[in-house]
């Protein structure tokens, strides 16, 4: 048997050593490049029980995508043996994600006559690092960041025995023989301590930032209860305004903070242990600073060692943990780098020295309309394979230019690479150079051909031309809002057509414009524009995604209102100057590009309803304009947005919000609730993309409609959307293992380029 999936690193063999014993078989079982190989002999009743249990009792780590079966002449073996790893041609197998400390090692722990009692690296094949510690294939100890450390003779005698629970634990160690933490000033210096733990605690306590080591980076952590000590956080950190991650010392107490529901509870215990955005509840003793303006609270659990030991000191209920780094930067992972980069931010550091080689952010996600959604894929679920639904040849694809993410394809897996961030620096294009290297070096993908975005302007586009252009590799030009919607199409395994509602802040168009209300009739090799949000001018171009006031204004402005009246300045926060300069770049076209994008609209709308005339942070003001909503009811009447025939699929539809802003502004003037007109105008958006889909429905005949785009983050938007176009008889279709925002454009523009390929 060949067995190809996620089955190194997860105590695949150790199991497949118990079944096979339990039947009496005789034989091997050994990793090699395609994941593992397993050789049985015995009666042919115990070798039919053994692939029933070998597909039905994997371990939970484990994720099997294919059994390959042959027959073999008998050789007469006697019992049972895990054989040294193979390593022979390409490299097909996964490396495992890290996963969280399991029940297990968390008892001992605990336990003061365990051996390993409050050693903060003890782990076993169903929990601890994996990516973040792998330089290569097959996952052995050798290619990890543990072969500096020699095993004792007790660890390695676990390691050793396959029915223990260490048996292969790459990362096994102990106190005697592992890696050791310890804790340093600002400057580097060794605080002397007994406990660098619980002196680590002491300065936690008592307000200030320590950055403290993980699993995929350094995370800088302070008190979250400390509202002075927050602030001073955000100032060094240089991060107005988004929101803090939290985690918290247990479910328990992550209830007391948030409105939990079951699947939000669910998916706190994740292996991933991902960060969870919850509705957080009033008076909960976080400090005011955490995550201003907004109703949720990113909540997540300790998932290593020395997390769960600086949660087990009674002091400590909720901590900020939040990546270490300066705002945008890529998170630091090497003691040296942290020192020079976080000396100016934090008080403290808590060392360690197990390499870290692979940086990963923590993972963060959300249930959006009762279905759990990624809104950052990173630790926990990078490298898994996502599936592709047709043969790619090995490809590249780039993805975009914010929330950088790659893809790297063959046959029917895309791998995905973790979070990196916005490429908006050298140090952020280094990263995604770096974890490029790892990921072709790990499965052994030389691409043949690179996907990138059509946008001239993107970092990564210009990045994919240079290096294709040295290899003499075919180049892909996908456009933005088709990957979005390729990729949802991919995940549910179509090849269309559908009805594309590609719903984002920013994106090229073929027009030259800029995308992000789009409604699209897509296959994945190429796409039709349906129905659009009518133009409107962004005075000052990027300057009007920073201050959302410009964007208000062109909105007014091309809805035909006089927006130089003194009520509308005054509703704006403009001066008179300001608005004859963006009157004049609008009338003279000049820095004053045309956008069709929904982001944009929102940007506008909480310009107007919510005074939000600077941002802090990328969607903070639909962010704020969601979160007034939320505790409105569903059936808040919309705002009219009329549909304005096109001539498809030569002309698109067009549409047209000018009417929603009259009724906006009346029910402002007229004093209605903030709350109810942010809900009117989610019900308007709703009710307007609805009825282009059904529009689309009667040019083309299509009745499945795909759901993505950034905006698709928005819980409110998305249940009246759903709702609706079910309601019309719609099968609609989202996202699940991949991010619909920009973290997913990668793995949509893989699913175009094998698409285009196949077909040449």
């Amino acid at each position: 048997m060949r067995v190809c999936g996620v089955v190194q690193g997860v105590g695949f063999r150790p199991f497949v050593y118990r079944i096979a014993s339990d039947g009496r078989l005789a034989g091997h079982i050994g990793n090699d490049t395609d994941g593992v190989t397993i050789e049985v002999e015995g009666s042919s009743d115990e070798v039919t029980r053994f692939l029933t249990r070998l597909r039905e009792e994997a371990p939970p780590m484990a994720r099997i995508d294919s059994i390959e079966v042959g027959e073999l002449p008998p050789t007469g073996e006697a019992g049972f043996s895990i054989v040294e790893s193979l390593v022979l041609g390409r490299v097909s197998t996964g490396i495992p994600a890290d996963a969280a400390t399991c029940a297990d090692c968390r008892r001992e722990l605990m336990d003061p006559y365990d051996r390993r009692y409050r050693y903060p690296f003890l782990n076993c094949t169903n929990c601890g690092p994996r990516f973040t510690i792998t330089g290569s294939i097959p996952y052995d100890r050798p290619q990890t960041s543990m072969a500096v450390f020699p095993m004792c003779a007790a660890c390695q005698a676990e390691y050793d025995d396959p029915r223990n629970r260490r048996f292969h634990a790459q990362p096994n160690a102990c106190a005697q023989c592992g890696p050791h933490v310890w804790l340093c000033d600002a400057d580097g210096l060794e605080i002397p301590s007994d406990d660098p733990i619980t002196a680590c605690i002491d300065r936690l306590m008592a307000g200030a930032i320590v950055a403290i080591k993980g699993v995929g980076g350094f995370h800088l952590g302070v008190d979250a209860t400390n509202e002075p000590a927050v602030m001073r956080l955000r100032e060094r950190k240089r991060r107005q305004g988004k929101p803090l991650a939290v985690m918290v010392r247990d479910l328990e107490v992550a209830r007391e903070l948030c409105e939990l529901s079951e699947d939000e509870m669910g998916l706190m215990l994740l292996p991933a242990r991902p960060i969870v955005l919850a509705r957080s509840k009033d008076a909960n003793g976080i400090a005011p600073s955490v995550a201003p303006g907004v109703p949720w609270l990113g909540v997540f659990l300790p998932y290593a060692p020395l997390q769960h030991l600086l949660f087990a000191d009674d002091r400590v209920r909720a901590l900020v943990m939040t990546s270490a780094n300066l705002s945008e930067e890529p998170i630091a992972i090497d003691n040296d780098e942290a020192r020079a980069r976080l000396g100016a931010i934090a008080d403290a550091f808590l060392m360690h020295n197990r390499e870290i080689l692979q940086r990963c952010d923590d993972s963060v996600v959300a249930v959006v309309d009762g279905a759990p959604q990624l809104l950052r894929r990173a630790r926990g679920f990078v490298p898994l394979a996502v599936e592709l639904p047709i043969d790619a040849p090995p490809l590249l694809a780039v993805g975009g230019h914010l929330k950088s993410v790659f893809t790297l394809a063959r046959g029917r897996f895309a791998y995905q690479s973790q979070h990196l961030g916005d490429l908006e620096s050298l140090s952020s294009l280094g990263f995604f150079e770096e974890s490029l290297a790892h990921l072709m070096r790990t499965f052994e993908i030389e691409p043949e051909a690179v996907a990138h975005d059509m946008h001239p302007g993107y970092m990564s586009t210009s990045w994919a031309r240079t290096w294709a252009e040295a290899r003499g590799l075919p180049l892909i030009a996908v456009q933005h809002h088709h990957a979005h919607i390729a990729a949802c199409m991919a995940e549910h395994a179509t090849e269309g057509p559908v009805i594309g509602l590609s719903l984002d802040g920013t994106g090229y168009g073929t027009d030259g414009h800029i995308w992000g209300g789009e409604v699209l009739v897509c296959s994945l090799r190429e796409f039709t524009r349906f129905a659009h949000l009518d133009y409107v001018p962004m005075p000052g171009g990027d300057a009007a995604v920073r201050e959302p006031w410009r964007m208000a204004f062109g909105h007014l402005h091309a809805a035909g209102l006089d927006t130089g009246a003194g009520p509308m300045l005054s509703l704006l926060g403009g001066t008179a100057q300001e608005t004859r300069v963006l009157t004049q770049m609008i009338e003279r076209k000049i820095n004053a590009p045309l956008t069709s994008s929904l982001g944009r609209l929102f940007d506008a709308a909480a310009a107007v309803i919510l005074g939000r005339r600077k941002v802090d942070y990328e969607a903070q003001p639909a962010i704020e304009l969601e979160g007034i909503a939320a505790e409105e009811p569903d059936d808040a009447a919309p705002y009219p947005i009329a549909l304005e025939s096109g001539e498809w699929p030569r002309e698109p539809a067009r549409l047209n919000v000018h009417a929603l802003w009259r009724q906006m502004l009346q029910e402002l003037k007229t004093g209605v609730p903030k709350a109810r007109i942010a809900a009117s105008f989610h019900s308007g958006i709703a009710h307007g993309f609805a009825q282009a889909a059904g529009a689309a429905r009667e040019a083309t005949g299509i009745d499945t409609v795909v759901l993505s785009g950034g905006v698709m983050h928005n819980r409110r938007l998305t249940r009246l959307l759903r709702r609706e176009l079910e309601t019309q008889g719609f099968r609609v279709l989202r996202h699940r293992s991949v991010s619909p925002g920009d973290g997913g454009l990668s793995y949509g523009q893989a699913a175009v380029a094998a698409a285009i390929l196949r077909a040449r």
